[in-house]
């Protein structure tokens, strides 16, 4: 797995790509592009990806629910303009119409939400899965797995918001070049 991520361009990167994420820069991840390493995971690091993935399995059902189609988690990858991308989707319908992206629930980002909003730390993923994927939209939610605190929105491709990403990683490949 971590022999494909270095060779492609991730969709959970492209926030740090962007300058966006609220966790690496930019100029961390050209480093960790640039030599191949990536940081090793810390076991409170560990837990907090484990009570995600947790969450994300027991989310599934509730969320295939609300959009009446199974999700199936898996990993897909295209070649744009030479780029190589890649996305890991926490699901995406048999029909490949329709991606769900999920959060670990937080009060914040549930409200963003409940309000449509969202945040430029989370719309550069959501952009490459539907690139990638050729998906029409994405489900994205924060969840703990529980229907209670389960809330989502639907988001569809911005052109711009594509283009910047193309843009943003044909300059990061030429910047790790």
């Amino acid at each position: 797995w971590n022999a494909v991520r270095a060779k492609h361009f991730t969709a959970s990167e492209a926030p740090a790509m962007l300058g966006l994420s609220k966790y690496m820069s930019r100029q961390e991840l050209l480093r960790q592009k640039a030599i191949g390493h990536t940081p090793e995971v810390d076991s409170a690091k560990q837990r907090l990806f484990d009570k995600g993935h947790e969450a994300e399995a027991a989310a599934r059902p509730i969320v295939e629910e609300i959009i009446g189609d199974e999700l199936f988690p898996v990993t897909g990858s295209l070649e744009v303009d030479g780029l190589p991308l890649l996305a890991s989707f926490d699901g995406l319908t048999m029909s490949e119409d329709i991606v769900w992206e999920n959060k670990l629930f937080n009060e914040s980002l549930a409200n963003d939400i409940y309000a449509f909003e969202i945040g430029d730390h989370y719309w550069p993923q959501l952009e490459q899965q539907l690139l990638v994927s050729g998906a029409v939209k994405a489900y994205f939610t924060t969840s703990d797995g529980t229907p209670e605190n389960t809330v989502g929105m639907w988001y569809e491709s911005v052109p711009r918001r594509r283009q910047q990403l193309i843009a943003g990683w044909k300059q990061f490949a030429e910047d790790i070049a």
